[in-house]
């Protein structure tokens, strides 16, 4: 199981007595708003989880911080009820006992945060006290200066290096019920502070990285597990199969995967798994903005079975520079869409795949054989076939495009570094170009439209 974090700092303010409001829970009356957050989030936590309390010190600073003024007891000059001079160290150790909490406490001395020094101090001392995969609750209330900021920065830091995840973030909202001194006039049962979940406030940094995850390169999978792991929603079945549907186009495309692409099974899915979502609007808004733009950059793909789909998804392998993708998912598709176009002609004996690699092998022979009509081996078996394929005028109109699609295919799969990522940028034009001689309608689709007009122009 993953390790359960609780993560707050300590300030230096003369605390009043109140109660929050925390999706209405109300709590008993406390001094700290760390006594109902932990009250409320960590009572069931075991003993492998921590409660981690960072505080400035009279030993980092060199005056007196957070730690001897609200953390030991007795701290508060101020204060003439006594049962107010007790600190937070002391309020949690009754919290532990009142309430069974299992979970280990621990403080932690860290910098004042008044330089960029300090603050990587502070950076440094936080992140080494977090494990891989923990899960962190982060109360914001009381952070002071620039520590919410790099807080957040953080926090998504450790996601990439730990895989960690940052499951609430709290603020407990002691301002709303006005000016300290005033609230001390109220009576305890009508100070109700709310605490506010900024929780997906600052997921914005996550939600940019996965918004350039699919704008930029194509990859929907930070998008899948950002919904995954959405607990408020993540409970719903249709957007659990949002969740596992958006994910097959990577899938076919990674493993160049003709047949489910072409099937348009997974677009299908996908559109229907996502209007029920936007329906219910259960997701946050982020998300469900990137699945808008997710649903506008599949507008290509059909849901029936159609070459139409695999055209579409060589045109978002080209648009997002996936050319280790584009060269095979073209090179297979220009050999399957020729075979289908001639399958009148396929000699009994050959099975369709047999009969595919009879195609390949006219599309791919050496120039010189082909104009002398040097048929070898299979086509050798078949000349009369071989001779009225090869002279239909499109074969002889794709096939040097098709040659070099086919050598930088071949120099991808083998590893022989004979085409360069440079050689491969400038030969999608051949792809494009030869798609267009297979369908006339290509030129008409959105996708080819822009990847002509802002990545790649034709011949």
């Amino acid at each position: 199981m993953p390790r359960k974090v609780f993560i707050s700092f300590l300030g230096t303010n003369n605390y009043v007595q109140c109660r929050y409001d925390i999706g209405g829970v109300v709590s008993t009356p406390v001094r700290f708003v760390q006594e109902a957050l932990i009250e409320y989030y960590c009572k069931d936590w075991t003993e492998d989880d921590r409660i981690l309390i960072f505080c400035t010190s009279k030993e980092k600073t060199g005056e007196n911080g957070s730690k001897e003024i609200n953390w030991l007891d007795n701290g508060q000059t101020r204060i003439t009820e006594e049962s107010e001079k007790i600190g937070l160290q002391h309020r949690l150790q009754d919290l532990k006992a009142r309430i069974g909490l299992k979970a280990q406490i621990e403080e932690q001395d860290i910098e004042a945060g008044f330089s960029e020094e300090e603050i990587w101090d502070i950076f440094d001392t936080v992140y080494d006290m977090l494990q891989p995969d923990d899960q962190i609750y982060f109360d914001v209330t009381h952070a002071f200066r620039s520590i919410p900021l790099f807080s957040i920065v953080l926090f998504n830091y450790s996601r990439f290096m730990m895989d960690t995840r940052l499951i609430s973030i709290m603020y407990g909202a002691f301002e709303k019920l006005g000016p300290a001194f005033k609230v001390k006039e109220q009576p305890i049962d009508e100070r109700v502070a709310p605490v506010i979940d900024l929780t997906n406030i600052a997921r914005l940094q996550e939600y940019n990285q996965i918004a350039s995850s699919l704008k930029d390169f194509g990859k929907v999978k930070l998008l899948k597990d950002a919904i995954a792991a959405d607990q408020e929603s993540a409970s719903d079945q249709t957007i659990r199969n949002l969740a596992d549907s958006i994910s097959e186009l990577d899938e076919y495309i990674a493993t160049i995967d003709l047949k489910e692409l072409k099937s348009g099974k997974f677009i299908q899915k996908f559109r229907s798994y996502y209007k029920n979502v936007k329906k219910k609007k259960k997701l946050v808004k982020p998300i469900s903005n990137i699945l808008d733009e997710l649903n506008k950059e599949t507008e290509d793909f059909v849901e029936e079975s159609s070459y139409r789909n695999i055209e579409a998804a060589i045109n978002w392998t080209i648009k997002h520079d996936m050319l280790m993708q584009a060269y095979p998912l073209a090179a297979e598709y220009i050999i399957l869409r020729v075979s289908d176009m001639f399958i009148e002609l396929k000699p009994h004996h050959l099975s369709s795949k047999q009969f595919r690699i009879f195609v390949s092998s006219i599309l791919g022979m050496p120039q010189e054989d082909f104009i002398s009509r040097n048929w070898k081996d299979v086509l050798g078996d078949y000349p009369e076939v071989t001779d009225e394929i090869a002279d239909d005028f499109l074969i002889r109109e794709i096939r040097p495009m098709y040659d070099l699609i086919r050598r930088s295919r071949n120099s991808l799969a083998h590893g022989n570094g004979v085409i360069k990522f440079a050689d491969l940028k400038k030969g999608v034009p051949d792809i494009i170009e030869c798609i267009k001689y297979l369908n006339a309608e290509y030129e008409r689709y959105p996708s080819t439209k822009y990847i002509i007009e802002n990545c790649y122009g034709t011949k």
